[in-house]
C-alpha cells in the first residue's frame, strides 16, 4: 500500500532540516572563533617573547575580538607596559581583573598589574604588589618569592627585577598547571601532600 504524505508532515520534516542546519552552522563558527582565538594567542605570545610588540598587539586584539576575556586583555596590558603606554595598560590591566575567567592566568594579572601601578602612583603600586605576593604565596611559591617579600618590607623596589622574577614565578605556575591540566603529573598532581590533589579555585591553587 503507498504511503500518503501529508503536508503537515513535509513540513516537519523541511523544520527539522533547517534546525539541524542551524545548529551545524552554529556549531562551525563556534569552532572557528575558538581556533582563532588559539591562534592569536599562540602567535601573540611568540610575538611577545621576541620582542615584536606591533604583531603581539595585533594577534592579541584578534584574540580578544573572537573571544572577549581577561586573558588577552591582560597580555594587550602588557603589551603597552613595554612600549610605555602606561595608562593604556592600567586601563586594560584594570578592565581585566574584573571580568570573570581568568582561570590559573590571574595571577599574571596581578603581578602585572603591580608592576603597572608601581610606575603610574608608588603606593597602589606597593599595595597591587602586597595582594599579588599573598595570591603567589599560596600556589607552593618559587623561593624568589623572598625577594619580592624583601622588597615589600624595605620599600626599595628594583623594578627591572622585580618583572624578571614577576614574570619568571607566573610562568612556572603556568606550565606546571597547564601540565598537570593535560597529563595529571608533574608539581601540582599533589602527590605527597596532606590532602590529595590540588584543586582550581578562583584562578589559583590551594592544597
Amino acid at each position: 500500500m503507498r504511503k500518503t504524505f501529508h503536508t503537515r508532515d513535509v513540513k516537519k520534516w523541511f523544520s527539522l532540516a533547517c534546525l539541524l542546519t542551524g545548529l551545524a552552522f552554529v556549531c562551525a563558527s563556534c569552532s572557528s572563533t575558538y581556533l582563532a582565538y588559539g591562534r592569536g594567542m599562540f602567535d601573540g605570545k611568540a610575538a611577545l617573547q621576541r620582542g615584536d610588540y606591533d604583531d603581539a598587539r595585533r594577534y592579541f586584539e584578534t584574540a580578544y575580538q573572537n573571544e572577549k576575556g581577561p586573558v588577552p586583555l591582560t597580555y594587550l596590558a602588557i603589551v603597552e607596559y613595554r612600549t610605555n603606554n602606561l595608562e593604556k595598560a592600567e586601563r586594560l590591566i584594570r578592565e581585566a581583573e574584573v571580568m570573570e575567567g581568568h582561570g590559573y592566568y590571574y595571577l599574571r594579572t596581578l603581578g602585572y598589574k603591580a608592576l603597572i601601578l608601581l610606575q603610574r602612583d608608588r603606593d597602589e603600586g606597593l599595595e597591587a604588589l602586597g595582594r599579588y605576593v599573598a595570591a603567589y604565596g599560596q600556589a607552593d611559591p618559587l623561593t624568589t618569592i623572598n625577594d619580592l617579600e624583601d622588597m615589600l618590607e624595605s620599600g626599595e623596589i628594583d623594578m627591572e627585577r622585580l618583572e624578571i622574577l614577576i614574570e619568571e614565578q607566573v610562568s612556572w605556575y603556568e606550565r606546571e598547571v597547564e601540565q598537570y591540566l593535560t597529563t595529571g603529573t608533574g608539581y601540582y598532581d599533589g602527590k605527597g601532600f596532606i590532602g590529595g590533589p590540588f584543586r582550581l579555585e578562583g584562578g589559583i591553587i590551594f592544597r
